[in-house]
């Protein structure tokens, strides 16, 4: 046996053995904890920005004063998130020691939950295990361990919603469990309660089982269920507030931030300024707690008025928000640098690093999608299933077209882009070794 042979027989083994072997699996998940406590550990971070925000509010739930901001009522962020914050700390006491647990929790299962939607949709022990592999290594992912963002907890539901989605698409109380939990989601994004409307149209496309009749039959269980978990915080609202408001009143600012004459498609800074007297909405920012209802519906107004006086701009903003949304993955770092100033040129290297990582990402996810998209007019009903991840990657895409590109946006699309990778690298390595597929997960 030649060199060539034996190295092309020794590679084959390792691919087997990712494929097959039942301590892979276990590994896996050892490594992707092992790694977020090393962070935790060696480098813990300060809450900053949006979760210092979530941190005083927990605090003050679980001191018993409510959903409040400066002694009063407030709607101004989803409380979903606050909630869950607020409920580790009645378990494990204040500081950030429960909100951290959460974050485990969290990526444990998004981790678990990969390898659902691989059985799910048919891809493959090897891919799933490969994609499993690649988001425990995933930088930004484990450097958002250490703060308390709601991304890690509220990707891990909406995923859990997906997946019961899918798995429970033909049985009513599976879709309502499936409604349940995407309204648990809204509360922490609010527009969440929209993916699953997609969601069932990417189904009854993709899902030769499901069709346009399943997807019809499934609205009415789904959405009952969700609006089951989310009308009662939109009645507090209402009778606190004054005002029917499904879930946050942060939504006009945030369709304002993405039309108007100042737009830049990204997030600025701009509420403490002298331009938010200039916007022309009439309500100084010393007033935006005590008014914020108000506030959401001059910020809509002021937005939509804009966007039908500017339909091009606001077409071509768009297309500059969506390029803003997956043009880099820098913002899983923003805490280690706000917490380790003197850490510059170490965080840079590391941004550095996770950016190649994520462009690498990117590359496969979305080459997955190009590969597999031939499957719905060939009638591929092995492939077309696994369209379904690009569900999560055109949401969040949309979002950011009629709001802004933040990077952070494109989180939870991340883990379904990463299964993708996962898949395509398996379709190469299998080419190269005309290797069978084992499809189990």
């Amino acid at each position: 046996m030649g060199k060539s042979t034996m190295g092309v027989s020794a590679r084959r083994g390792w691919i087997v053995t990712v494929e097959q072997a039942a301590w892979v699996v276990p590994a896996i998940f050892a490594l992707a904890l092992v790694l977020r406590l090393l962070l935790l550990v060696l480098v813990p971070q300060q809450p900053m920005s949006d979760g210092l925000w979530y941190m005083d509010r927990a605090g003050e739930m679980a001191r018993g004063m409510g959903f409040q901001e400066g002694g009063r009522p407030t709607a101004f962020w989803p409380v979903g998130y606050p909630a869950a914050l607020a409920g580790s700390m009645l378990v494990v006491g204040p500081g950030t020691f429960g909100p951290i647990a959460l974050n485990l929790a969290g990526a444990a299962a998004i981790l678990a939950l990969m390898f659902r939607f691989g059985a799910l949709l048919g891809m493959g022990a090897l891919g799933v295990r490969i994609a499993a592999l690649l988001y425990a290594l995933y930088p930004a992912h484990i450097a958002y361990t250490g703060q308390p963002f709601s991304e890690t907890v509220s990707t891990a539901l909406l995923m859990a919603a997906f997946a019961a989605l899918i798995a429970g698409r033909g049985r009513w109380w599976s879709l309502a469990g499936a409604g349940a939990l995407f309204g648990l989601t809204t509360l922490m994004r609010a527009q969440a309660m929209l993916f699953p409307v997609g969601a069932l149209i990417a189904m009854a496309v993709c899902l030769k089982d499901f069709g346009w009749r399943g997807a019809v039959r499934a609205v009415l269980p789904v959405y009952l269920a969700l609006a089951a978990v989310v009308l009662p915080w939109s009645i507090r609202n209402a009778v606190q507030m004054g005002s029917f408001i499904p879930v946050s009143t942060n939504g006009g600012i945030a369709l304002y931030y993405g039309a108007n004459d100042r737009a830049t498609g990204d997030w600025y800074e701009w509420e403490r300024t002298p331009i938010w007297d200039q916007t022309g909405v009439g309500i100084p920012y010393r007033e935006h707690l005590v008014r914020q209802v108000e506030l959401d519906q001059r910020f809509k107004a002021l937005a939509k008025n804009w966007i039908i006086d500017h339909p091009a701009r606001w077409l071509a903003l768009g297309g500059r928000k969506v390029m803003l949304l997956w043009r880099k993955d820098s913002d899983g770092l923003w805490g280690i640098d706000s917490s380790y100033p003197r850490m510059g040129l170490a965080v840079t290297a590391a941004q550095a690093v996770n950016q190649l990582y994520y462009m690498g990402l990117l590359l496969f996810g979305f080459g997955a999608l190009a590969f597999a998209a031939p499957a719905l007019w060939r009638r591929d009903n092995a492939r077309a299933p696994l369209l379904l991840l690009g569900c999560m990657p055109a949401f969040v895409t949309l979002t950011a077209f009629g709001f802004t590109g933040q990077v952070r946006y494109h989180y939870p699309a991340m883990p379904f882009l990463i299964l993708l990778a996962g898949w395509s690298i398996a379709l190469l390595l299998r080419r190269d070794w005309k290797m069978p597929s084992v499809n189990v997960a």
